[in-house]
């Protein structure tokens, strides 16, 4: 739209002109257009859709494709309903975003964040739009055309996805600064079952293809980028001391999601099949994915039963079986080998390995709550999913996927 216009005005400009269009915006002049941007960027997000009350009763709950994810405002049942310009919207937005990133400051993706688009839209939106698409109805009965506009919204939206969620540390601190309270409420959003359970389901459809057009290619690994994405979004620091810890820590809660819907053991799968050609493109998102998961995860968290089996083991008592087991000899580090009589006392070295590997220097509490690059703490109920990722990692993922990393490497060197 303002391409157009603005080719529309070029038309029979002459050098005067053109002289006076290169001088820079006075303050107020800016103002001026920065603000006409923001009300035409307000427009095409109002056109994506609006809540409807629901008026049969009925059918509030009920699970039905053709209807958005019912909602309780004010005590009445409501659905989201796209308007009939919803896709056309959704590109106009993607546009303005690219003409955004020109700039540096970002004005497009903090208006979305500031009018909470992606909550009440564009969320919603995609949500609708997947169940639809997997959906056996939308297989059997919907025409050719309305199959695909409904791709065309699911591929639109995780474009949408991609942009809101990237990262911003690359750029200035001014920027930062802005959108981390913005980007830690997405991630928020995307913890959610139905939210995880549509972007999942719609990867398998098309992984489980003996072959994916580019368009089909694109969508799956753009679903990666979107993991990706909200895994990385850091969340605040608090101290160890706070109450309220694991509400705060939204990554637990990612995490634990991505466990039930079956996200990670997808990504594992993937990773196992890493020297496939079929999935070269994926390796690096998929290697950032599980980066992020163990992200700041203190590594003997990971071994804490191994820690407390040490410590059980010294502290039982001696038996008939652990006095005459036999001679064990047991090296110092440095240099000395004495002779050890029981088992309990066998272990007792390697358990203070144990304990001095968890004697991690504690960081500071920092007031103006920027991020614990150091380590973080880690909800009870998660660390059993860690340490089940990490040993079939380790078990089934780790040499495809390095071998075809290395590959990947040797044929980019040579």
């Amino acid at each position: 739209m303002l391409v157009e216009e603005g080719t529309q005005m070029d038309q029979g400009v002459g050098v005067e002109d053109s002289e006076m269009d290169e001088q820079p915006f006075t303050d107020e002049q800016l103002s001026e257009e920065v603000a006409r941007f923001r009300s035409i960027v307000l427009s095409a997000c109002s056109s994506l859709g609006k809540l409807v009350p629901i008026t049969d009763s009925s059918r509030a709950g009920r699970f039905d494709s053709s209807s958005g994810p019912v909602q309780r405002v004010g005590g009445a049942n409501m659905e989201y309903l796209p308007s009939d310009d919803c896709l056309a919207s959704l590109k106009d937005i993607k546009r303005y975003i690219q003409m955004d990133e020109q700039g540096e400051g970002k004005w497009v993706l903090q208006w979305l964040g500031e009018w909470n688009t992606l909550e009440m839209d564009i969320i919603p939106i995609f949500t609708l739009g997947a169940k639809r698409l997997l959906s056996k109805k939308h297989e059997q009965e919907e025409s050719e055309d309305d199959r695909e506009h409904i791709l065309k919204v699911v591929i639109m939206c995780v474009e949408l996805f991609v942009f809101l969620t990237w990262s911003m540390d690359t750029e200035s601190e001014d920027v930062k600064t802005r959108f981390i309270i913005i980007l830690r409420r997405y991630k928020k959003a995307f913890a959610k079952s139905e939210v995880v359970h549509g972007l999942l389901a719609i990867a398998v459809m098309y992984v489980r293809k003996a072959r994916n057009s580019d368009r089909e290619a694109m969508l799956v690994k753009g679903i990666l980028y979107v993991f990706r994405n909200i895994l990385s979004i850091p969340d605040p620091f608090v101290s160890i001391t706070s109450k309220g810890l694991s509400q705060l820590e939204t990554q637990d809660t990612l995490i634990e999601i991505l466990d039930k819907e079956l996200a990670i053991d997808f990504f594992l799968t993937l990773l196992s099949s890493a020297d496939q050609p079929r999935f070269k493109d994926l390796r690096t998102t998929l290697l950032d994915i599980i980066y992020y998961i163990f992200y700041r995860v203190p590594v003997p968290a990971l071994f804490e039963q191994q820690r407390s089996w040490f410590d059980d083991s010294a502290q039982k008592q001696s038996g008939r079986h652990t006095n005459f087991g036999g001679i064990y000899a047991v090296s110092t580090g440095e240099g000395t080998v004495m002779p050890v009589f029981n088992t309990s006392e066998v272990l007792r070295p390697f358990a203070n390995v144990f304990k001095k590997s968890a004697r991690i220097q504690r960081p500071r509490n920092e007031a103006d709550g920027s991020v614990d690059r150091q380590w973080r703490t880690v909800d009870p109920d998660v660390l059993p999913i860690l340490r089940r990722v990490a040993a079939i990692f380790i078990e089934s993922c780790f040499n495809p996927f390095i071998g075809a990393m290395f590959e990947d490497t040797k044929a980019s060197t040579t």
